[in-house]
């Protein structure tokens, strides 16, 4: 047995791994800066690197399964480019979140992130350090092979879109002989064009353009463009077109 009053360099780095919390970690910079000493046992070439073995989403949760044997931390990184730096990490500017696993997630070799990412295609890679105490083999001074430790594979995880949906109102002004259209899209994370259209009292078409904008796939966006009623039939139906599909339509008294 090693004496107690000698501490190697991996011992060194464990012990001080135990101070960092197990609760997640949202922010990528606050996760970036855990795993700075989670690599503190990476030196060890003799551990095998974990394994991830698939990746997908729940309504925008990432969730990921892996083989990470007797890993004492591990951190998940979702990327927006597959680029890696010679230490095997994603170049931190790609990096768009990061979540330290616990220690149920970590046996269990499975992950839900707790937070919602936006759409689009992201690349998963997952960061494990051997547990010291369980994988240190003291007479060969190294990593027990049959424990993870290092950078595994990358997985491509793709996030759709959510279904939008769509709802229009109008309101009439007949003092002032107008009409504002509104139309709501939800949910909404991007801008989208739209047009509002209708019918004059002598056949005519006629529309006017809007901009839904929306700034979070949690929320919902709307946009009002208003309208003369001057010379509209009696009872008007606007209809609103997205990408040249009607996607709503009401039927209103005017005057």
């Amino acid at each position: 047995m090693r004496p107690k009053n000698i501490r190697p360099p991996e011992r060194a780095a464990a012990l001080r791994c135990r101070t960092v919390p197990q609760s997640k970690i949202r922010a990528v910079a606050g996760a970036v800066a855990a795993s700075a000493c989670v690599l503190g046992l990476a030196g060890s070439a003799s551990a095998a690197p974990p394994a991830l073995t698939a990746v997908g989403e729940r309504a925008r949760h990432p969730t990921a399964t892996f083989q990470a044997p007797r890993a004492g931390t591990a951190v998940v990184y979702l990327a927006s480019k597959p680029d890696r730096a010679t230490d095997g990490s994603f170049l931190s500017e790609n990096v768009r979140d990061a979540d330290v696993l616990t220690t149920d997630e970590i046996q269990a070799g499975s992950w839900l992130g707790e937070t919602q990412v936006d759409p689009g295609t992201y690349y998963v890679m997952l960061h494990a350090s051997a547990d010291f105490d369980a994988c240190w083999i003291v007479a060969e001074g190294r990593l027990d092979p049959a424990c993870a430790d290092g950078y595994s594979n990358v997985l491509t995880l793709v996030v759709k879109k959510p279904t939008v949906r769509y709802a229009a109102r109008v309101a009439v002004y007949r003092y002032s002989r107008e009409a504002s259209l509104t139309l709501t899209a939800r949910p909404l994370g991007e801008k989208i064009p739209y047009r509002a259209c209708w019918r004059t009292r002598s056949g005519k078409r006629r529309c006017v353009r809007g901009t839904l904008v929306g700034y979070s796939w949690g929320s919902p966006a709307e946009d009002t463009v208003t309208v003369g009623t001057r010379g509209l039939r009696a009872v008007t139906v606007f209809s609103w077109y997205v990408g040249g599909k009607r996607v709503a339509a009401r039927r209103v008294r005017v005057r």
